[in-house]
């Protein structure tokens, strides 16, 4: 009740403020001495549900974060971080890493959006008030006096645009912006907060902004971090490598137990303090550069931020884990005679840094949380970007060798006279060269695929067969085993299980390559260095795609796999027509698919199914749907390709509602391309007319492009529409009849609808959806 009456008279106020304030006034209030508005109950709650949709990661604009206060205080910077023109690498602004409080980051070029003071002003005699100004107040303030225009198709708001950001720094920035640019209140393109949130916000920010949120440790979560600072910090030459190789794996992780609160997330850092000390963060480019003092210690730090979908990666640690950890590195009777060093050579390339430890050990520790270790490079330091994920197909599977066939004494002597071979594009600092560096990596790269392919021919062919034992079935009961990749253009999303119809390629992927991808796209991957790093890890990719690609071919016969390799790469370059001949392998091999399949590739995809067998996870599939007409209806549309379905945005999130139920299905736009060989050309490999969609229950993506409302009895309907799109007109009228624009008056209700829903289905995998994408059309 009394928090009831307080917010009554806080709208009265602002109704007031709003009312009567002059436009060069916005942003401007009377400083207040104390509040009873709490940030952790009320402000909060107001920044996650309505602020981090579009203010976390690299992408939010003028890197204003509001996933947390520390964030909130820092402010906003003028500086991009993707900046695609960069010849130099960026100086690092990492929340909690690259400054160490509000000072710093000031000295840093961040500016506050919560207060900047004015003189004190006098009012009919009462004592004197000290004004303070508020970009963020005015943001919104801006909104409440120019909302959108409700249910306009078209808006005058660049949408998902950094270059039409403006990032004003003080009150006269910002009322040179505010008559510029009326439209561009806060929130961004959408529509105004209820008047209950805005004075919410402008009261707590009127008292100078306290922070009341605690982040104290319970009892259990302290008793956790103790055990495991205590098995990752041993003094011998085998656990202080076995931790780093950990740490290595798992910096980006969100770490939680049974023994964490729900919800509470914990990071491993590395530390210049022992634990049971003060932590003191080694903040470095890359997880793996000099720590700059003899000893680092790794150490868990809670994780301060609203976990937000697209980069949320949760990791169990808990007892099983130790005990799996326990048994793959130290059960076993072997030697670190010495620790590697941090020059720039040895820790980018993993294959000389841990050298003396087991590789089954080192790809079971991947392995085990494949879902985790591959979405590193769609969640992790890339957050976005087409030249990052453009590498990749639309869609397809990920398949990997079981660990019994990567390690071994042939797989240790294989690795160790090929390791100079997997050089990393982050052990070249300075890449301004970027041809020259090309020509070295890809000289590497066809000497290794020689070696590949003899290690292949002799040490997993079984009689002249490439077995189904080769492939892992997750031990049974691991649903990592098997993987579905989706690209949305400039990012993209992994999920565990085959999910959607049979894509156009799959993966085999086995420890060296896996362990590759991870150190070229995630931990080798600077997402402040400059172009040329940037261009040279995406072309490095290649090299890796077609590896995974060549090694599932490599389960069909000769004729069969030459077939699919000519349709994958149509069009493309001589250079990597001469790469795919070099993963090829013995010709005279027999395929596990018998002569006169009308489709070997459908064909191998059931056999690997079958192998994986219970492991197999169902959430995304559609075997899940007990209603069969909307399986039906899902299933015509994901067997049609259609020129007309490039009309679609990349991810569409549906609400199929029926009465006392709602179901949530993901429209995914599969782009038809004849090769994935260009760098910066790809639009010339488009193929329009091979375009798919697939339509998958749950939620797929963090970043929804549209968003539908579609009663159960319409859904034929939809489809029809959707299967008959030739033009933006046609997509305009399935919008107008199903789509929730941003200038829907009920917008947040809706977002609000889905947001619980996707609660509801994911779990432990939940995070706040991004906004900054989604479409107005």
């Amino acid at each position: 009740m009394i928090k009831i009456l307080r917010v009554a008279v806080l709208l009265m106020a602002t109704s007031f403020l709003f009312a009567c304030s002059e436009p060069d006034r916005l942003g401007m209030m009377e400083s207040i001495s104390a509040t009873t508005i709490s940030f952790a109950d009320d402000v909060k709650p107001v920044l996650d549900s309505r602020c981090v949709a579009c203010h976390a990661c690299y992408d939010a604009p003028c890197q204003l974060k509001l996933t947390s206060y520390e964030g909130l205080a820092r402010g906003g910077s003028r500086d991009r971080v993707y900046d695609p023109k960069k010849l130099r690498e960026a100086p690092l602004s990492r929340l909690y890493f690259d400054a160490q409080g509000v000072l710093d980051w000031r000295s840093n070029g961040f500016h506050s959006v919560l207060s900047e003071s004015a003189e004190p002003v006098v009012n009919a005699g009462k004592p004197a008030a000290k004004e303070q100004f508020s970009s963020l107040v005015g943001m919104l303030q801006l909104k409440k006096r120019n909302p959108l225009p409700p249910l306009a198709e078209q808006i005058d708001v660049p949408i998902d645009d950094q270059g039409s950001w403006q990032c004003a720094s003080d009150r006269d920035e910002f009322s040179e912006y505010a008559s510029d640019y009326p439209q561009r209140g806060m929130p961004y393109a959408l529509p105004a907060l209820s008047n209950a949130q805005s004075a919410i916000l402008q009261q707590w920010i009127a008292a100078g902004a306290p922070n009341d949120i605690d982040h104290s440790l319970t009892p259990s979560e302290q008793a956790w971090v103790k055990q495991w600072e205590a098995f990752l910090n041993r003094d011998s030459n085998k656990a202080q490598l076995v931790a780093r190789y950990i740490y290595e794996h798992l910096f980006l992780a969100n770490l939680y137990s049974q023994q964490t609160k729900p919800g509470r997330y914990f990071q491993l850092v590395r530390s210049k303090t022992a634990p049971g000390n003060p932590l003191e963060v080694v903040a470095t480019r890359r997880p793996y550069d000099h720590p700059g003092v003899e000893r680092v210690y790794y150490r868990l730090r809670i994780n301060r931020e609203t976990i937000v979908a697209k980069t949320h990666m949760p990791y169990l640690l808990d007892q099983r884990k130790r005990q799996d950890w326990q048994q793959w590195f130290f059960d076993d009777d072997y030697s670190v005679t010495r620790l590697p060093g941090y020059d720039i050579e040895t820790a980018s390339n993993p294959f000389n840094t841990f050298a003396e430890l087991p590789v089954t050990a080192r790809y079971r520790l991947m392995l085990s949380e494949a879902n985790f270790t591959v979405q590193g490079f769609i969640k992790g330091p890339v957050c976005k970007g087409p030249t990052a994920v453009n590498v990749i197909n639309e869609h397809f599977w990920v398949f990997f060798l079981d660990p019994e066939t990567q390690g071994g004494a042939e797989m240790n002597r294989y690795l160790s006279s090929v390791k100079s071979m997997l050089d990393l594009p982050a052990e070249k600092e300075d890449t301004l060269n970027l041809f020259g560096a090309w020509d070295e990596y890809a000289d590497k790269e066809k000497l290794y695929l020689i070696e590949r392919t003899k290690f292949i021919d002799k040490n997993l062919n079984d009689n002249g067969v490439f077995d189904l034992d080769l492939i892992w079935d997750g031990d049974g009961n691991n649903p990592n085993a098997a993987l579905t990749i989706f690209r949305h253009y400039d990012n993209a999303s992994v999920q565990q299980g085959l999910n959607g119809q049979p894509p156009k390629t799959a993966w085999v992927i086995g420890y060296p390559l896996l362990e590759r991808i991870h150190y070229l796209l995630i931990a080798g991957y600077d997402v402040y260095g400059n172009i040329s790093h940037q261009l040279l890890s995406r072309i490095y990719m290649d090299f890796l795609r077609m590896e995974g690609e060549s090694m599932f071919l490599t389960f069909l016969d000769q004729a069969d796999r030459e077939k699919l390799r000519q349709h994958w790469y149509r069009d493309a370059d001589q250079r990597l027509r001469e790469f795919m001949s070099l993963t090829d392998v013995d010709n005279q091999r027999t395929s596990i698919v018998e002569d006169g399949e009308k489709s070997p590739k459908l064909e191998l995809y059931g056999q690997f199914s079958e192998h994986i067998g219970a492991a197999l996870s169902q959430h995304h599939t559609l075997s899940r749907l007990t209603d069969e007409e909307v399986k039906n209806v899902i299933e015509r549309l994901q067997g049609t390709r259609s020129q007309g379905f490039t009309l679609l945005p990349e991810v569409s999130l549906l609400q199929l509602v029926s009465p006392g139920q709602e179901q949530y299905f993901t429209l995914l736009k599969n782009t038809g391309h004849l090769n994935n060989a260009s760098v910066l050309f790809e639009g010339l490999q488009i193929a329009e007319q091979e375009t798919t969609v697939s339509m998958i229950p749950g939620f797929i993506g963090p970043r929804p492009h549209a968003l539908m409302r579609v009663e159960r009895d319409q859904l034929q309907t939809l489809t029809q529409q959707i299967l008959e799109m030739r033009s933006e007109d046609d997509y305009t009228r399935l919008m107008d009849n199903y789509g929730i624009r941003r200038t829907d008056p009920n917008f947040w209700a809706h977002y609000d609808q889905f947001t619980d829903g996707f609660k509801r289905s994911s779990g432990i995998n939940f995070g706040i959806l991004d906004l900054n994408k989604l479409e107005n059309r």
